[in-house]
C-alpha cells in the first residue's frame, strides 16, 4: 500500500512537513522525507490504528489543548503531546515499530520516552 503522498494542502510557508491521517502520510515535498521522518511518521500510524483512528485525533486535540494552556505556547505545547513524545524518541530507531508495546504512548516502560537521546523540547 502507497503510504505517502503528496498534495498542497501543507503551505508552502508552513512548519509542517508532513502529517499522518488514517493511515496515510501527505506531505508538499515528499523528496524531503527521509527514512527518520517516515518512522516518525508510521508511528503515529500505529497510534491512530490501535485507537481506532477517531480516537486519537480527539485525545490528541485535547492534550494539545491541556498543554498549551499549560506550557502557553504551541510549540511547547505540540513537543510534550504523548504522542509526539513516543515518535520523537523513537524515530531514529528504525526497528522501533517491530518491538513497541501496544498502548507505547502512555507506558513509562518505553526507555526512551522519558530520557532517551532525544528529549522532549523546552
Amino acid at each position: 500500500m502507497k503510504r505517502l503522498h503528496k498534495t498542497r494542502l501543507i503551505g508552502k510557508d508552513s512548519n509542517i512537513l508532513a502529517i499522518t491521517l488514517f493511515g496515510h502520510v501527505f506531505t508538499r515535498y515528499p523528496e524531503r522525507i527521509n527514512k527518520y521522518v517516515m518512522n516518525h511518521e508510521l508511528i503515529h500510524c500505529r497510534q491512530q490504528r490501535e485507537l481506532l483512528y477517531l480516537p486519537f485525533f480527539i485525545i490528541y486535540g485535547v492534550e494539545w489543548l491541556i498543554k498549551r494552556f499549560k506550557y502557553g505556547n504551541w510549540q511547547l505545547a505540540y513537543r510534550n503531546i504523548s504522542f509526539e513524545k513516543e515518535a520523537y524518541a523513537n524515530d531514529r530507531d528504525l526497528h522501533y515499530l517491530n518491538s513497541r508495546h501496544l498502548f507505547g504512548q502512555w507506558r513509562r516502560s518505553n526507555p526512551l520516552r522519558y530520557g532517551g537521546h532525544r528529549q522532549p523540547f523546552r
